[in-house]
């Protein structure tokens, strides 16, 4: 062997351990993003319960929809719900805090809507 060719011999050690912190921390972003959307799940289901609840007064008792929607809300779920009602279908808005402390810096809340109403008699 030459004395003036480099030696190779740890080059692949190198390779192995950048491949593996990248799948890590590949593991670790899809982790926080996994948390984020069973929160934003979570949230949509609260949302459409909200909204069911206050379409079922909505049929007897228009003017008191949104009052039923936001005491099933905070009953059931301990929060405030912003309520948008008319003749026939009730809109319910939730916004929480992002559960993930570092996407909450991108992404401080999630919200969800969801719309109810009465069906036709068509």
């Amino acid at each position: 062997m030459d004395r003036t060719t480099k030696s190779e011999s740890g080059q692949i050690s190198i390779l192995v351990l950048a491949a593996a912190i990248a799948f890590l921390l590949g593991t670790i972003a899809i982790g926080m993003l996994a948390e984020v959307l069973v929160a934003q799940q979570r949230l949509n289901a609260k949302a459409e319960a909200i909204a069911l609840a206050g379409a079922l007064e909505l049929e007897f008792n228009q003017e008191q929809a949104c009052v039923v929607a936001d005491e099933f809300s905070t009953t059931n779920f301990g929060t405030q719900a912003q309520c948008v009602a008319d003749t026939a279908n009730i809109e319910i808005l939730l916004s929480e805090p992002n559960p993930n402390r570092f996407l909450s810096i991108f992404l401080p809340k999630i919200q969800s809507s969801s719309r109810a109403g009465i069906a036709s008699d068509d």
